[in-house]
């Protein structure tokens, strides 16, 4: 018999042009779309507590499948073995690394597809959050002082979120639903430019959980809500009342802050913040400090009544515990899970 006979099948490979093989399998394709299924079923069933009784309209069609394309790149991104074939494919060659960048792009065609969606200034400010950071992380220098050049990237990503410059990109629906598609379009942009472009180390950008891992991840959140609650009701900022409508509503609104809130600050504030911070000096605890602040002072925009001190305090703990997570873990996941528990627990129970 030939030993040809032996072999194992080829997996099924998506190739970009001149470069890598990347290869899916059909395992890791049903996955993926079976997790795509559930984050869009779980946006559908928010949609409607919010109102949007839309499901025939094209609007609300569109806009969910340009989220769901959006999210298509994480799972590579995530993947270490991906992301240093795309290294490879890119490095020495800014218009791959500018025209690769721009994809994340081509979903909200569908999305400007809707009459009135695809205004002047919000299509141009998106096209600038791409091609700034982007360029910033072709031309800055890598190597001993590469340092301020990830805080720039990484900041050009961030701080247009943060003071939100995209409203006028998204006048549909009403109210700013659809501001929801900028997170995963800010996951994307960092998590290419950063692990792909810049080459920084996301060794700690794992989503597989190990039972370790759960048990850090609840054991921070029971600390940190051994702390943070008390404070918060002697403050004023907390106070007991239950919201909620139902089990489906209450796991469909803890999958959407999983995926659009915790995810994307976990990936930001503690893989890359605090990822610099610890390169930069050496010392993971003051970096762990350090990084919980800025995130605590990235929430004093948020609230009623902002700037307001106590949310302020109240992030700044949250934070440490989180890092605490991340460090002890290096699992983003991990986490994002306590992240995910801290704001689930708050919307249901503590916000009156």
């Amino acid at each position: 018999m030939s030993p040809d006979h032996h072999q194992t099948p080829a997996k099924p490979e998506l190739a970009f042009p001149g470069g890598p093989y990347i290869s899916v399998s059909a395992r890791a394709i049903a996955v993926l779309l079976a997790g795509l299924g559930l984050v869009l079923g779980a946006v559908l069933v928010v949609a409607r507590q919010t109102g949007l009784s839309l499901l025939e309209s094209n609007a609300f069609v569109l806009s969910l499948a340009t989220l769901g394309l959006i999210l298509l790149p994480l799972p590579v991104l995530l993947s270490e073995h991906r992301v240093e074939r795309l290294r490879r494919w890119v490095d020495g060659r800014p218009a791959r690394a500018l025209g690769l960048a721009a994809l994340p792009l081509a979903p909200f065609f569908l999305y400007w597809a809707v009459p009135g969606n695809a205004t002047p200034v919000g299509v141009a400010r998106l096209a600038l959050y791409v091609l700034v950071p982007t360029t910033l992380a072709v031309l800055l220098p890598l190597g001993r002082g590469r340092a301020l050049g990830d805080a720039l990237v990484v900041a050009t990503i961030w701080l247009p979120v943060e003071l939100r410059e995209f409203r006028a990109s998204f006048p549909w629906p009403p109210g700013g639903s659809g501001y929801l598609l900028v997170a995963p379009l800010a996951m994307d942009l960092l998590l290419y430019l950063m692990l792909v472009v810049r080459r920084f180390d996301g060794s700690g950008l794992r989503m597989r959980l190990r039972s370790p891992d759960l048990a850090a991840a609840v054991a921070a959140f029971a600390s940190f809500a051994a702390v943070g609650i008390p404070l918060g009701l002697k403050t004023g900022f907390l106070s007991f009342g239950i919201r909620a409508e139902g089990a489906v509503q209450v796991l469909a609104g803890a999958a959407v802050t999983f995926m659009f809130t915790a995810l994307p600050e976990e990936i930001l504030f503690r893989g890359l913040v605090q990822g610099i911070l610890e390169n930069w000096l050496g010392r993971p605890r003051l970096a762990l400090g350090i990084a919980s602040l800025i995130f605590g002072a990235a929430h004093l925009n948020n609230g009623p009544n902002a700037p307001d001190w106590r949310y302020f305090v109240l992030a700044s703990l949250a934070g440490i515990a989180y890092g605490w997570v991340y460090q002890r873990t290096r699992r983003i996941s991990a986490s994002a899970l306590t992240h995910a528990m801290v704001d689930v627990t708050w919307t249901i129970f503590l916000k009156g």
